[in-house]
């Protein structure tokens, strides 16, 4: 097929789908030779061309999708009226974390990791189709184990899983940051110096004498 043909089938395919176009998806509908190379070339110069356009393409999720811009999410979710609530809880996200990098895993094995149980943020993970089972583990009891989806990845806008930030991305971000500056004593040379502490009341008490020293000699009023 032409590539001049090929190209605006693929861009209304991207149009029709509501979930990541991969070149080996396209692969399935074109069933005429078309290679593997040439779909993904074409792919790539979609995504260029709507670098200037109101709609954007994104490589996610191991595919391309096209979606609509960051800058219009509120127009969107006002026309929809989509709930702007909808996020995961600490919990949920300290979970999620958990699986997305020592997945496969089962769930008791995440609860050692938090110290908490965590079966009903993997069941609310489940229902988001966030989580998935991955099989069961060859122990006693073959405990169900389980591992992200594809809707993790365009959750969180990543091509595959190794995107995902290292351990040493987190260090040098830390590293990174700057100690906060400790607060000046301002300092006047006129003022008169403190009076140094008293050792014989190291607690901080008064003695009957120092305080007597403090009043007015007159009138006995400090």
């Amino acid at each position: 097929m032409d590539r001049n043909e090929l190209k605006p089938i693929i861009e209304n395919l991207l149009l029709a789908s509501d979930q990541p176009v991969s070149p080996d998806l396209l692969r399935q509908t074109f069933l005429n030779g078309t290679s593997k190379e040439e779909l993904l070339s074409v792919l790539k110069e979609l995504q260029e061309d709507y670098q200037s356009n109101n709609l954007q393409i994104v490589e996610v999720a191991e595919g391309f999708q096209l979606c609509t811009r960051p800058e219009y999410s509120d127009w969107i979710r006002k026309f929809l009226k989509l709930d702007r609530s909808f996020k995961l809880s600490r919990a949920a996200l300290d979970t999620l974390a958990i699986i997305a990098y020592k997945q496969p895993l089962t769930r008791a094995e995440v609860d050692e990791i938090r110290g908490v149980d965590s079966s009903g943020v993997v069941r609310t993970l489940l229902e988001k189709k966030i989580i998935a089972p991955a099989g069961r583990k060859n122990v006693a009891g073959k405990p169900m184990m389980f591992r992200t989806t594809q809707k993790f990845l365009e959750y969180f806008g990543l091509r595959d899983l190794s995107e995902m930030p290292t351990l040493e991305d987190f260090n040098e971000e830390l590293e990174g940051q700057v100690e906060p500056e400790q607060d000046e004593l301002s300092f006047d040379p006129d003022s008169p110096e403190p009076p140094p502490p008293d050792t014989d009341h190291p607690n901080g008490a008064v003695s009957e004498e120092t305080a007597a020293g403090a009043r007015d000699p007159e009138t006995g009023n400090g």
